[in-house]
């Protein structure tokens, strides 16, 4: 069997790995320069918007990326996509106040939606089932180098010259991406054609369908924006605020998922529903673990920014390894493993609170979590594209980035009002930093509930093609 980089396979791999690469490190780069932006800015108070305005956005363009991939080919929903990324950068970059510099963060979360769909789909349709576990390794690998390089590049670019150089920077490499890494993805086509009587009834529907899936997606990401603000909105206001935002998730989020995923039903809506569930569990423990260690346990910065990096070294890890093509488990076995390694973990991060305990407790805690992550997530996608018909592949992948997105919103949310309820103005936080990984670690209790639940081939597409479960 051809490997990844043999001559079939050799050009595709390198333009996906390449775009990986690419958003890595634009996510880390401009989560570093960030701070200083919006405070040159005058924008502190709208701080978290700045990121929530991206994550909402994102929500549309992975709908619509999906959707197109789905019918015309991930290529042009790639170009477009690193488009709206590269001039949302570049937007932002040269923003005198802070609507345009959060207008230019809505448009970067379009873009970064729909690339990051149609490259799932590109791995769906261009590789052949043995050859996508390795991928998703490979994918995971890419967050190495930008882990260890973004931060310190961006932060060293920011403080000697200026936070807008982060932004050029990034908008000129995602020029060249579009320029250099697309052509060989143009290949990779839609999953068949018609003859001529069905095709513009199907393509009809198709159109009437995305354009339902378009609104509710939009109706989605005004909720989730909504919460996302009164999160960092102070007093009583935050609270109808919050109540229209869950308004609006409640109404619309059902017809962006597999029918049963809210129910947890066996098969691809569980697997959906573990994605987002696990994810959540684990970058609620990634945001307030550096917060703890700095201002609980008086590390330094830097020497709690590497539980991080240890954390997507162990990640990277464990995606290498479930990718191995004799490990002697099925694919439903290693995200169990993965899911019950993640709860572990994130039990780990209430002890490490503990003063009785190091403080490295806590960030082995995150390493473990990662580990385990490592396991779970490539698990769920290689699964979820092999129980998707081809012309699924693109709406359920974008199905499984919507549930990673809303989850975590809403939970980083929840900890984040659940911690400043707790929080004292003496210095010492234990027990309200206790809370947030006590949550944490029931939600990741959860996940491992849900990876029993994936075993079984959905029944809710009656084009989704049946698969044995084979080792790996």
């Amino acid at each position: 069997m051809d490997g990844l980089f043999s001559r079939p396979h050799r050009a595709r791999t390198t333009a996906v790995a390449g775009t990986f690469v690419l958003v890595a490190f634009a996510g880390l780069a401009l989560s570093t320069a960030m701070p200083v932006a919006v405070q040159e800015l005058g924008g502190l108070s709208l701080y978290a918007l700045a990121f929530g305005g991206f994550l909402a956005a994102s929500v549309i363009g992975t709908v619509v990326g999906g959707g197109h991939a789905d019918r015309h080919g991930p290529g042009p929903a790639l170009f477009a996509g690193l488009c709206c990324f590269a001039a949302g950068t570049l937007l932002a970059g040269t923003a005198g106040a802070m609507p345009p510099f959060l207008l230019g963060r809505c448009v970067q979360g379009l873009g970064g939606g729909a690339v990051t769909v149609a490259l799932y789909v590109v791995v769906g349709r261009a590789y052949p089932a043995p050859l996508r576990p390795r991928m998703f390794s490979l994918i995971t690998a890419c967050w190495i180098l930008p882990s260890m390089l973004g931060p310190p590049v961006a932060g060293a670019v920011t403080e000697r010259l200026s936070w807008r150089w982060v932004f050029h920077a990034i908008a000129v490499l995602s020029v060249v991406a579009i320029v250099v890494l697309v052509r060989p993805l143009r290949k990779v086509g839609p999953p068949g054609t018609t003859d001529d009587d069905t095709t513009g009834q199907s393509g009809q529907a198709a159109q009437s369908g995305q354009s339902g899936q378009v609104r509710a997606a939009v109706t989605v990401a005004v909720g989730a924006g909504l919460i996302g603000y009164a999160g960092s909105a102070r007093g009583w206001q935050a609270l109808p605020l919050a109540a229209l935002g869950l308004t609006l998730l409640a109404v619309s989020v059902r017809t962006l998922l597999p029918p049963g995923t809210l129910r947890a039903r066996r098969g691809l809506p569980s697997l959906v529903l573990l994605r987002g569930v696990a994810a959540a569990a684990y970058f609620t423990v990634e945001s307030f673990i550096p917060l703890m260690l700095v201002n609980e346990r008086d590390l330094s910065p830097t020497a709690a920014g590497m539980s991080l990096t240890g954390s997507a070294l162990s990640w990277a890890g464990a995606a290498w390894l479930q990718g191995r093509p004799r490990l002697p488990l099925t694919r439903e076995r290693v995200v169990l493993i993965g899911a019950l390694v993640h709860f572990c973990a994130a039990v780990l991060t209430i002890a490490g609170v503990l003063r009785a305990l190091p403080a490295v407790t806590a960030a082995v805690g995150l390493v473990v979590a990662g580990f385990g992550m490592g396991l779970l997530l490539p698990g769920v996608g290689v699964l979820t594209l092999d129980r998707s018909a081809p012309d699924r592949q693109g709406a359920n992948s974008a199905a499984l980035q919507l549930a990673d997105n809303l989850c975590s919103v809403l939970l980083v949310g929840a900890c984040g009002a659940a911690f400043n309820a707790a929080h004292t103005r003496a210095g010492h936080d234990a027990g309200a930093f206790a809370l947030v990984f006590a949550v944490a670690a029931t939600v990741a209790g959860g996940a491992c509930l849900l990876a029993g639940r994936v075993t079984a081939v959905t029944t809710s597409d009656p084009r989704a093609e049946e698969k044995e479960h084979a080792p790996l």
